[in-house]
């Protein structure tokens, strides 16, 4: 399997385009250690048999689950395929190989054109720069001729629960509200946050077990471990996260759309962040992971 290794200043990144164009592990530098921040498989040609079980990677045109695999658009129920449970879970993107347009030794370029699991023709550009202390990411979903859809992306990365030795995780979302969900399909109530999901505060996660979305947080969302933080900043449009804590790993993952904003859309709830894409209007959405330590 093709990767591409980056390295910049005191981050280095392995990504593998074939493996639904993910990140496949992401490391800084302390000191004279590079610590990996991604929980992954030993080799990246092990995410074909689990494309959705770590690493990181994009979720497009759709992020999170539809219900049912079905939504309607234009007059009509528009089908995609159903993959987890009796639902369709990550958009198209991550089940993909992506082709690499472009590398330097800090950066990529990677494209694909999403298959018949999407029912319009259309394609998402990715690219992937490390700075000094960080990673940026932005991704492009472009329509095809003559056409127009619903979209939606996200990015899922799956953190370690221990970064050199350091197993004291805490999370930071500061969001006053979640979606309450049935079969985790959001409902349109939108309860506050309490108790569990309440992390305005930083707190650390202890053993809570948390899949949680979150309406339009403020600032950036940041995770910590011991003396090391990673802050996420991502562009306007990104107005929804979800945080995903099974025993083994971190996931949050920042989203331009609530899970299943199509058909929420088509409910009449206001705000689930829902985009239009034709051929002259992409959506276009970044998102940049800044760390320190000891800061």
């Amino acid at each position: 399997m093709e990767i591409i290794e980056l390295s910049r200043g005191s981050t280095r990144a392995v990504v593998a385009p074939e493996a639904g164009g993910r990140l496949h592990q992401l490391s800084i530098r302390d000191g004279d250690r590079w610590l990996p921040l991604l929980r992954t498989p030993a080799a990246p040609g092990e995410h074909l048999d689990d494309p959705i079980g770590g690493g990181s990677y994009v979720m497009a045109p759709w992020p999170g689950r539809i219900d049912g695999g079905r939504f309607l658009w234009a007059g009509r129920v528009r089908d995609v395929p159903v993959n987890s449970g009796a639902h369709s879970l990550h958009g198209r993107g991550v089940y993909l190989p992506w082709k690499v347009d472009r590398t330097t030794s800090t950066s990529c370029r990677l494209s694909v054109d999403f298959d018949s699991g999407w029912p319009f023709p259309a394609y998402a550009v990715q690219d992937i720069a490390l700075l000094d202390d960080g990673i940026s990411q932005r991704v492009e979903v472009q329509a095809g001729h003559g056409v127009r859809f619903p979209a939606g992306i996200g990015w899922h990365p799956w953190f370690r629960r221990s970064v050199g030795g350091r197993t004291s995780v805490r999370v930071r979302v500061d969001a006053d509200r979640i979606y309450e969900t049935a079969e985790m399909i959001p409902t349109g109530w939108l309860p506050r946050v309490k108790d569990a999901t309440d992390l305005r505060g930083y707190p650390s996660l202890g053993t809570r077990r948390l899949d949680a979305y979150y309406r339009h947080p403020r600032g950036p969302l940041r995770i910590g471990w011991g003396d090391i933080e990673l802050a996420m900043r991502s562009s306007a449009n990104v107005t929804h996260a979800v945080v995903y804590t099974p025993e083994h790993a971190v996931c949050i993952e920042p989203q331009t759309c609530a899970p299943d904003a199509f058909n929420l859309a088509a409910q009449g709830v206001e705000g689930a962040g829902m985009a239009v894409v034709d051929e002259r209007h992409p959506l276009i959405a970044t998102t940049t992971w800044r760390w320190t330590i000891g800061g």
